[in-house]
């Protein structure tokens, strides 16, 4: 599955177009991005898990693949329980965009004491745009 997924993202980059389909691809990631940063922001878990698709898959940092939005709660409560700090995601690149998706890939940050601390790897996103406008994640994959 998850070669599946790297193989799909390889592909669509290829086919990635024009100057201003890239401004408007970043334009709408920088928009996601902030939508996570502000519930980051917070730590409400909640609202956090409101970000996902109902349908949602995370590959998370283990390998483990889950689906299971009581899996994903885990993760995050672990993840936001075992780091001091405030978390924020910075856009690294657009991999793609069309129409109501775009795929790229974020940096995890600790904003500790005034000090931005960047993790290692990469987190690639699939995010869709909803009806409303917000955008959700409907693959996520940490590493």
């Amino acid at each position: 599955m998850v070669k599946k997924w790297i193989l799909l993202l390889a592909l669509t980059v290829s086919s990635f177009g024009s100057a201003a389909a890239k401004d408007v691809a970043e334009q709408a990631a920088l928009v996601a991005v902030a939508q996570w940063n502000a519930v980051l922001k917070q730590k409400k878990l909640d609202e956090l898990l409101r970000l996902y698709a109902k349908d949602a898959l995370v590959l998370l940092p283990s390998g483990e693949v889950v689906k299971d939005p009581a899996a994903i709660r885990k993760f995050w409560q672990r993840l936001l329980a075992e780091r001091s700090g405030r978390y924020a995601l910075d856009l690294d690149k657009v991999l793609f965009a069309q129409g109501d998706t775009v795929i790229s890939t974020l940096r995890w940050s600790n904003l500790d004491g005034g000090m931005k601390y960047q993790y290692e790897g990469v987190i690639y996103n699939v995010f869709k745009r909803q009806p409303d406008g917000s955008w959700t994640a409907q693959v996520q994959q940490w590493n």
